[in-house]
Order: C-alpha cells, then sequence, then structure tokens
C-alpha cells in the first residue's frame, strides 16, 4: 500500500546537458581580457615605433643641419685659403720690388753724394790736376748723370708699391683677392727698377774710372790746399775754350790787316766772330735744351709715377669698395639704426622741401635722401646739426620724431645747450652719414 503512494522517484532523465552560466561569463571574460591585453599590445608597439621613427627622422635632420654647417664651413676655408694664396703671391711681389726699389734709391742718393762731393773734395783736385780728366768730368756731369733717374721718381714708385703692400696686409684674414692690376703694378715696378740699377752701376763705374785714372797719372803737380776744384777746373775748361775761339778771331783779323785787305778782315772778323756766337750761342741752347729735355723727363716720369698710383689707387678702391658697402648694408639694416633713422625712413607724406607748408607726396614714402642733403643736414657742424633735427622733428613731419632731443614745449634749437641732447643729435647724424652711401640702394630713402 505504502508503495504504491509512494512510488519511487523518476531518474534524472530532464536535467540539463549545456555549460552552467558561470563557465560562459568566465570565457568571455577571458575572451574579453586576452582582447583587451592585444590590443594594449599593439598600441604600445605602434607608438613606440613612431617614436623611434620621430627618432630616427630628428637625428637624419640633425646629420643633415650639421652637413649643411661642415660644407659651408669648407667652402668658407676654401675661399679664405684661395684669397690667402693670392695676397701672399702680391705681398712677396711687392716686397721684392720694395727691395730693388730701396736699393736703387740707395745707389742714386750714394751717386749724386759721391758726385756732389767731388766737385770739391781733394779726389776732386787731383782730377782737376789733369786736363784731359776734365774734359771727361764735364762731359760726365752734363751729359752722363743726368741720365740716371731723379731720387724723387724712385721714392714716389717707392711708396706707391709700399702702398700696395700695406693695403693687401691689412685684408690678410678675410677673402678680399686682389686684382690683377696690382700684380701688374708690382712686376712692372721691379722691372722698371733693374735696368735703373744697372744704369745707376754704370754711371757710378765711369766716376770711379774717373778717380782711378787720376791716382794712376804720373805727370800732375802735388794737391794742395790752393790747388782748384773739380768744379773751377771745369768753368776754367770752359773759359780758356771761350777765349781760345776769341783770340783765333783776333788772329785772324790781324793777319787779314796784315795783308792790307781792312774791309775785308773785318768782314771776316765778324763772320768769325758772328760764327763763334752761333756757334757759342748753340752750345749754351745744346745745353740749355739737354736740361730742359731732363727736366721734361723728370717731370714725365714723375707723372706718369702718379699716374700708375691713381690707377692703383682706384683699383684697390673700387676691388674694396663691394666688401666696404656690404658691411655698410649690414649696418643700415641694424634694427637700432634704423630706430635712430625713423623720422628720416619712416614711409611718410611730408618731405624737407614741404618746409612747414603741406604735404608733398600723394603716396607715403620715405624722404628724399637729395633733400635731407640741400638742407644741410649733412654738414658736421651746429648748422648741420639744426638743420636734421628741424627735419626729423618737423610738426608737419608725419614720421616717428626724436622725442628725446626736441622736448615739447621748448624751442627746436634748445638741443644745442644740452650737451646729453646734443650728443644724440651729433650720434645720430654720424650714423646718417655713415650708411648714407647705401640707404637710397637700400630703397630705406628715395634719391
Amino acid at each position: 500500500m505504502d508503495d504504491k503512494k509512494n512510488p519511487p522517484a523518476a531518474p534524472e532523465l530532464n536535467k540539463s546537458k549545456g555549460f552552467p552560466i558561470w563557465t560562459a561569463l568566465i570565457a568571455l571574460l577571458v575572451v574579453a581580457l586576452v582582447g583587451i591585453a592585444s590590443l594594449v599590445a599593439i598600441l604600445y608597439y605602434t607608438r613606440s615605433d613612431k617614436a623611434r621613427l620621430e627618432r630616427q627622422m630628428a637625428e637624419m635632420q640633425v646629420k643633415q643641419e650639421q652637413a649643411k654647417i661642415n660644407e659651408k664651413k669648407a667652402a668658407d676655408d676654401t675661399k679664405l685659403a684661395l684669397a690667402r694664396n693670392k695676397q701672399d703671391e702680391v705681398i712677396a711681389q711687392a716686397r721684392s720690388a720694395t727691395n730693388v726699389l730701396s736699393q736703387l734709391l740707395a745707389d742714386v742718393r750714394a751717386l749724386n753724394s759721391a758726385a756732389e762731393t767731388l766737385k770739391s773734395n781733394d779726389a776732386g783736385k787731383l782730377v782737376a790736376v789733369y786736363p784731359d780728366l776734365v774734359a771727361q768730368a764735364r762731359r760726365f756731369y752734363q751729359t752722363e748723370l743726368p741720365a740716371v733717374s731723379a731720387d724723387t721718381d724712385v721714392v714716389t714708385k717707392l711708396e706707391s708699391i709700399r702702398r700696395i703692400e700695406l693695403q693687401v696686409a691689412e685684408a690678410v684674414g678675410t677673402t678680399f683677392e686682389p686684382g690683377a692690376d696690382l700684380r701688374v703694378t708690382a712686376q712692372n715696378t721691379a722691372l722698371w727698377a733693374e735696368p735703373e740699377r744697372q744704369k745707376v752701376s754704370q754711371v757710378r763705374s765711369i766716376l770711379g774710372s774717373l778717380i782711378r785714372e787720376s791716382k794712376v797719372k804720373v805727370t800732375g803737380g802735388p794737391v794742395t790746399a790752393a790747388s782748384p776744384t773739380l768744379e773751377e777746373a771745369i768753368r776754367r775748361l770752359t773759359e780758356s775754350e771761350s777765349a781760345t775761339r776769341q783770340k783765333l778771331i783776333v788772329q785772324k783779323s790781324s793777319e787779314a790787316k796784315t795783308e792790307g785787305d781792312v774791309t775785308l778782315a773785318q768782314a771776316e772778323a765778324k763772320r768769325v766772330l758772328d760764327q763763334a756766337k752761333a756757334e757759342a750761342q748753340r752750345v749754351i741752347d745744346e745745353a740749355n735744351e739737354i736740361k730742359a729735355q731732363a727736366e721734361r723727363d723728370a717731370k714725365l716720369r714723375q707723372a706718369q709715377a702718379k699716374l700708375e698710383d691713381v690707377k692703383t689707387e682706384v683699383a684697390v678702391r673700387d676691388t674694396l669698395d663691394e666688401a666696404t658697402r656690404a658691411k655698410l648694408r649690414q649696418r643700415a639694416a641694424d634694427p637700432s639704426v634704423q630706430a635712430m633713422l625713423a623720422p628720416l625712413i619712416t614711409p611718410g607724406y611730408w618731405t624737407p622741401a614741404a618746409r612747414s607748408g603741406g604735404y608733398r607726396e600723394i603716396e607715403k614714402k620715405p624722404m628724399p635722401f637729395s633733400e635731407i642733403k640741400a638742407a644741410g643736414a649733412l654738414n658736421r657742424d651746429s648748422n648741420g646739426l639744426k638743420a636734421l633735427v628741424n627735419i626729423a622733428c618737423n610738426q608737419k613731419n608725419d614720421r616717428p620724431k626724436w622725442s628725446d632731443i626736441v622736448v615739447r614745449g621748448l624751442n627746436f634749437n634748445s638741443f644745442l645747450v644740452d650737451p646729453q641732447r646734443m650728443a644724440l643729435a651729433v650720434e645720430r647724424q654720424k650714423v646718417l652719414i655713415e650708411v648714407a652711401p647705401v640707404l637710397v640702394e637700400m630703397k630705406l630713402l628715395e634719391p
């Protein structure tokens, strides 16, 4: 009975056969964690690669910049080396020419001194003892000595070549390259000096031979304090020759009288006298012409030397001019300089030609440099300063003004009695004058 009332439990055939819910949740969580970890790893490696790439690019850029710097430095060093080679070449040529000219100058002065001394010293008195040597000495002083270059010509060329050497030496260490004209001038000067030295040597040999020959001769009398000098002997020789010619004239006149042909004798005497006078005048004229020609040659050589100097100076100045202008342009571009000159270079309508009247321009422009100059603002005196300040601080000037020089309410020219304001005006005028050659070129001023 009991068995029927309580039948046995049925076997658990209806129990679920799938995974438990919590197992599925854990699996999903693991998958999510793995995905997140993968994403984090991907982001990490992506950022690491980007950072590494940026570092590599930065390093490459640094290397490129350094390469450019090294390339520029190499180019500058090459340019300096080339310039230095040319500078050294010109300096060496100039020094060589200087040495030759210095020796030539010493030789010329020594020769002139020896020739002048010989006219009055004992060696000259010994030469004066012998008539044939006196005639040779006269020819030496009248013809051979004047053919030597004057010491003034040598000095002119020496100063010119020294000027070249100094100008190039001062440019050592810069990229200035001396022009071919400087090298040619140095070479030509040295080439000119060598034959002149040979000429001096030849004339000195003639003078030495004259003195030496006087010591060789033994037929003359002794030299005493009363013996005539060589200069006196030359003068006496000239007078003696003139007297001989006169004596010949008289002798021929006497012979004519003896023959009884007084008229013919007088005519002949007159003819001979006229001929002698003409000959004497010819000799005098020839001597004067020789002297005048020597003077003309000396002046011509001096003029040519000065011309060469001028050409050299112009060539050096033209060569250096571009470097100077580059420095001036850099100076004019300095903000502090432009601030000083703001009342002039700032575009505006008013110009100095308008004075206290209205505006002259129809569009804003910097001031015209010609009007600033015409107003006398570049003159280095009180009037020039007043002109410059009156332009910069004119009430009609629609540009910035120098309020630190002209104080409002005071007379324009009161700055002249204030040392501090006066110094400011002087400084700004000095800067304007310094950069004036390039202001128009840089369009900071109108022409």
